[in-house]
């Protein structure tokens, strides 16, 4: 079969999205399958484990202020994607970002079967979602509806379609997933010898860039309660512009036990995972995140909030503890809990090593075909 993911943006730019469509299309390129990735910001594959072939289309300068559905922007971007889609014949298509990937294959009318992944920005109504920005919603409801599958990667997300006026048949509930082997493979790296910590630091984890739905202040006040409990616990949060707290951290007399190694990629990404104590996402808004994924991949009990996404994962009592948004006395208790009972540890440690094999991109693959 030839398969076609449209996309906006793709890697070398780094994002969950990015690393989703990356991750099926090498899925299904190991199942035999010709792909092709359509993206606005790269002409080429440069992951190394790439398996698949990438195309770039036009788009005119204007389109992300103005908007991707206006005329003219949408009317010649999708002449570029037509181009390129009649070029490669594909069989199936699988796009990416609800809006605008969605608009324009319904206004392009084909009559190849495509199904819309949405990711966040494209459904969410927070402020900075394309839907308060663009006034998209009859647009997104339209592409949505008209295509084989709206795929819904959570409870919150399918929630959100229905909202919309997506219609109930349409819309299909399959979730991101991981490499497990990649997360699992025994890798030549020390996360503590990095981070200069002795072999018994008990590490609570949490990865992602600096933003506000991260909510790491929240999660640092919440480690303050557990510094003064814990006497071998640290609080270790890899991404990018995260030691932009350090100053809160500093205040909280938490200096050298809250760490910032920065961004870390390949190796250095699974030894942080393989090699900490807990997993901590004190998130106030996500819609899937593979962080989460992939520490359940490496084995991690976790401590995650009641958001969309980490509540469809996370196994309450059985693969780590689910508390609300904002609450750190709560966060705070539950990590203390796990961080104080090594055999809890362990025992969720197989739970969650067990839960993370309905996650695997082959099987999480195969059920997108399923809809071809």
């Amino acid at each position: 079969m030839k398969i076609a993911l449209l996309s906006t943006s793709f890697l070398p730019a780094l994002g969950g999205m990015e690393f989703v469509v990356h991750s099926l299309a090498v899925e299904w390129g190991k199942q035999g399958h010709e792909v092709l990735v359509v993206n606005w910001s790269s002409d080429q594959a440069t992951h190394p484990d790439a398996n698949y072939s990438v195309a770039q289309f036009d788009l005119l300068r204007g389109a992300p202020r103005f908007g991707y559905h206006r005329f003219p922007f949408s009317g010649y971007t999708r002449r570029s994607i037509e181009k390129i889609l009649n070029d490669f014949g594909p069989d199936f298509i699988s796009a990416h970002m609800g809006y605008p990937t969605a608009h324009w294959l319904a206004r392009m009318r084909t009559r190849r079967p495509y199904v819309v992944t949405c990711h966040g920005g494209d459904i969410t109504l927070f402020d900075w979602g394309f839907r308060k920005r663009y006034g998209i919603d009859s647009e997104l409801r339209e592409g949505l509806n008209r295509s084989a599958g709206a795929i819904a990667i959570s409870t919150h997300a399918h929630q959100m379609m229905s909202d919309l006026g997506v219609d109930s048949e349409v819309i299909k509930d399959i979730t991101n997933g991981v490499d497990l082997d990649r997360f699992r493979k025994p890798v030549d790296f020390s996360f503590r010898e990095e981070l200069e910590l002795d072999s018994s630091a008990l590490i609570v984890l949490s990865v992602g860039r600096n933003h506000p739905q991260k909510a790491y202040p929240a999660g640092i006040r919440a480690f303050a309660k557990i510094a003064e409990r814990v006497d071998n616990a640290y609080y270790v949060i890899v991404g990018k512009d995260a030691s932009d707290h350090s100053a809160l951290a500093a205040s909280l007399g938490l200096g050298d036990r809250v760490l910032f190694p920065g961004p870390l990629q390949g190796e250095k990404m699974v030894g942080a995972y393989q090699q900490s104590t807990i997993f901590f996402s004190p998130s106030i808004w996500e819609m899937m995140p593979l962080v989460v994924l992939e520490s359940m991949a490496a084995g991690l009990p976790s401590v995650v909030t009641n958001i969309s996404g980490s509540q469809d994962l996370v196994l309450e009592g059985e693969t780590g503890f689910i508390v609300e948004p904002g609450d750190e006395e709560a966060m705070a208790d539950a990590l203390i809990g796990l961080l104080e009972e090594a055999e809890i540890r362990e025992k969720f440690r197989q739970a969650v090593l067990l839960r993370a094999e309905d996650f695997s991109w082959d099987r999480i693959s195969r059920r997108y075909l399923e809809l071809a």
